[in-house]
């Protein structure tokens, strides 16, 4: 996915006008002081005429100094759902509380070690209101330029934050986002000055939708070993499988998107589970909260948000602009990424969706030479204290983790699990580490 050098000059053109909101101090009393961002408001996408919304924290417990803190960034799926959702619900220093009017703090945060940035993406989602529906993006090409873009005004906001190691995380639908934008960083950084390039050192998909042909046609076999379905019901739900795989493979992508979605309505009638998200859940995540949180005046004021956008958790407009790309693979992308940076990728095991026997269909059909060697590895048992965390298979480049007692919203089931692999991997500290040991820093 080499972009065109004209483009990449025209999303630098002006990246310099990004700018954050600072809150006022009524607006600022909503939350504690402690759980404002570090800087939020928006990044402009020139050649748009539009921004992206975003949300900053910076580490609060580093063990390196500013200069080379490490700086995630959090994608979430859907297509077109919120950064938000993420920060509010699963790994940001604060959770909003059933109320919807107050916080809790997280005390599993994924910016305990690290810089941490939300935006919500693609345009469109959440608080990055598109200027027209034509202005949505159709095709991760675009999606990944436009990140470019929004990253680049980043940088010019955060003195110094363009040298800190930077990591790509997200989850779901960001399993097409992550190795789209990560990609085209790896194409584009040869091509601009030192001063422009970004120091991308690695990427984390969780529960990732990445290569749908792939993972499309386990959900039988997941389900039936599971229990869950009969032998009758596993050879139905296996001929609408084989209906997706023949309009991917056909490039019909509409209608491939379609089918999935049959074969997901399927699953969950046929099961009668509450979610396919996590089988062990009696009722769906509850997110509302978040929402009713965050459509308030005074916390649209504090984060910096424009006051005349509507937040939703995900949105339709750009779940039917994306619809055409579901079924489309970025898999050649994850092939560039092992040549160039780390890669980890880990599932909750609960999640019926993008789990785990989905993920190691497409990863054994990985064009990498460093494939062998890691379906060859041993895969280790991870604890927690005397609690069974899951399991890590490793080798080069690639890592693999299972986390037990979580589904497909993996840091919101599991976020102790959640906070010490994701510190570990980007740290390459205990199971990631020389000796795969399992000490780590109070």
């Amino acid at each position: 996915m080499a972009p065109p050098l004209l483009l990449v000059s025209l999303l630098l053109i002006g990246f310099v006008s990004a700018r954050a909101i600072t809150p006022s101090a009524e607006a600022a009393a909503v939350f504690p002081k402690e759980a404002l961002p570090t800087n939020s408001g928006y990044l402009p996408i020139t050649t748009t005429n539009a921004s992206l919304f975003f949300a900053y924290y910076e580490a609060t417990h580093p063990l390196t100094p500013p200069a080379s803190t490490p700086l995630l960034l959090w994608l979430q799926g859907g297509p077109g759902c919120s950064g938000l959702a993420g920060n509010f619900f699963e790994l940001g220093p604060y959770f909003v509380n059933r109320d919807a009017l107050s916080l809790s703090p997280n005390p599993f945060s994924w910016n305990r070690r690290f810089g941490l940035l939300f935006i919500d993406n693609p345009l469109g989602t959440g608080f990055s209101a598109a200027p027209s529906p034509a202005a949505i993006p159709t095709n991760q090409s675009v999606v990944a330029a436009h990140l470019f873009a929004a990253l680049q005004s980043f940088f010019a906001l955060q003195p110094g934050s363009r040298s800190r190691p930077f990591f790509l995380t997200g989850e779901s639908y960001a399993g097409k986002y992550i190795p789209a934008a990560g990609s085209y960083i790896l194409a584009v950084n040869p091509t601009l000055p030192t001063r422009l390039r970004v120091n991308l050192h690695g990427v984390a998909i969780g529960n990732g939708l990445t290569h749908p042909v792939a993972q499309v046609a386990t959900h039988a076999d997941t389900a039936y070993f599971m229990g869950l379905i009969n032998a009758k019901q596993k050879r139905e739900l296996e001929a609408l499988q084989a209906r997706a795989v023949e309009l991917t493979n056909a490039a019909r992508w509409s209608e491939a998107a379609d089918a999935r979605g049959l074969v997901l309505s399927w699953l969950e009638n046929a099961t009668g589970l509450a979610t396919l998200f996590d089988a062990a859940k009696k009722r769906p995540y509850e997110t509302g909260p978040v929402g009713k949180f965050v459509n308030r005046a005074e916390v649209k004021a504090a984060l910096g948000a424009r006051g005349d956008v509507e937040w939703e958790e995900c949105s339709d407009a750009v779940g039917a602009a994306m619809h055409g790309d579901v079924m489309k693979s970025v898999k050649p992308e994850v092939e560039a990424l092992l040549r160039g940076t780390r890669v980890l990728l880990y599932q909750g095991i609960r999640d019926l969706r993008d789990g785990v026997v989905s993920t190691e269909a497409w990863m054994r059909e990985l064009e990498w030479d460093g494939l062998p060697a890691f379906l060859d590895a041993d895969r280790a048992v991870w604890r927690i204290g005397e609690e069974l965390a899951g399991y890590v298979q490793r080798s080069g480049p690639l890592s693999h983790v299972v986390v037990y007692g979580a589904g497909h919203l993996m840091p919101a089931d599991n976020g102790r699990a959640a906070q010490e692999m994701i510190e570990d991997w980007v740290l390459q500290a205990g199971l990631f580490g020389r000796h795969g040991g399992m000490k780590r820093a109070a």
